[in-house]
């Protein structure tokens, strides 16, 4: 999936090279990494499996729990900071993501 995301934001990237809108980027950034992040959580699909991917990824086991115990909706589960900690933009970089932002500062300098 990252890889074909990819493919995009690089043609995004090079499209919009020229445009000065750097700020757009970073939010777009933002919401394409918690849409990944409530992907990734869908995958787990249940409890245990969120809390022991939590827990994996470095957060405390009382932390793990309690995000995954929160009954929120995938998308709301994706903004919690059990979440963004758990896969930070270290964690992403580390599976390939390219960022729109750093793209764009690329290509104009």
């Amino acid at each position: 999936m990252i890889e074909e995301l990819n493919a995009f934001i690089t043609g995004w990237g090079t499209y919009f090279r020229h445009a000065r809108y750097k700020g757009h980027l970073e939010k777009l950034d933002a919401w394409i990494r918690r849409k990944l992040r409530c992907v990734r959580l869908k995958q787990c699909k249940r409890v245990n499996a969120i809390a022991a991917f939590f827990q994996n990824l470095g957060i405390p086991e009382w932390r793990a729990w309690i995000g995954a115990l929160s009954g929120k909706g995938w998308w709301r589960l994706a903004g919690t900071p059990q979440a963004s900690e758990a896969m930070s933009l270290d964690w992403f970089s580390n599976q390939g993501l390219i960022s729109l932002s750093k793209r764009y500062f690329t290509v104009n300098h």
